[in-house]
């Protein structure tokens, strides 16, 4: 299945693809998984800006969702993971077009990208990414999810000493 999208076509012209992978389609996200069941559904839309200098920006706006089953990590047991993400990436040339880190805002994030967007491995980096966000927040929090900036006002990422765990396990 051929997945590479041509950026300034897209973008310029500002057209959507969607469409479906099964979990195991994502080779990364494979590893992780614990059974063959779920579906993974997406929607890319293009976007051109041009701000007031003149100076154009492509992006695309990702829309994920779907579930499968990930193997708990403590228990290895199948658990069901939900997917609901929603993206924007603006996509530079070169790594030299990237904006200092500081100067990037929350509901973005910077891509290098070529002429081409490969959709499956967007997919499977989003994908990848939210389950890399949610496995660090800790059931404190009261089921809200952090930002990925660790922004101040935002809930933080409690640490639980792995001794701690042990001893946990060794009392039982």
């Amino acid at each position: 299945m051929a997945t590479a999208i041509q950026i300034d076509r897209f973008t310029r012209l500002k057209q959507t693809v969607s469409g479906s992978f099964r979990p195991q389609q994502l080779p990364r996200l494979a590893e992780y998984l614990a059974g063959n069941e779920g579906e993974i559904h997406y929607s890319i839309a293009g976007n051109l800006d041009t701000d007031a200098s003149g100076s154009q920006k492509r992006s695309v706006k990702c829309i994920i969702s779907g579930w499968f089953l990930l193997a708990d990590p403590l228990t290895l047991k199948p658990c069901r993971r939900d997917l609901s993400i929603e993206s924007r990436l603006i996509l530079v040339a070169s790594e030299q077009d990237l904006p200092p880190l500081e100067m990037e805002a929350d509901d973005e994030d910077f891509v290098v990208c070529g002429n081409e967007l490969d959709v499956l491995e967007t997919v499977e980096e989003e994908v990848l990414l939210d389950i890399a966000l949610t496995q660090t927040v800790k059931a404190g929090d009261g089921g809200k999810k952090a930002s990925k900036s660790g922004a101040p006002g935002k809930p933080a990422v409690e640490k639980i000493s792995p001794f701690a765990k042990l001893a946990e396990l060794k009392n039982k």
